[in-house]
């Protein structure tokens, strides 16, 4: 999981929205954040929205050229 730091760099997006969405997400269900001190404590539950298909596993994409 990226630093807060990072998160920031790479949304720009502020920690006060960042931590807002990770609460979201918690509640949600979605990753567990027990000690909300530092990102590197974030469990990521579920890694996709709910209702939709999964993503494709990594040799989906090689075997949809080789057999299709």
């Amino acid at each position: 999981m990226p630093t807060m730091n990072e998160l920031e760099i790479k949304t720009g997006r502020s920690v006060t929205d960042i931590k807002a969405g990770l609460l979201a997400l918690e509640k949600g269900n979605y990753i567990t954040w027990e000690d909300k001190t530092d990102t590197r404590h974030i469990v990521i539950i579920e890694g996709w929205e709910r209702g939709r298909s999964r993503p494709m596993s990594p040799g989906d994409a090689n075997r949809y050229f080789t057999e299709y």
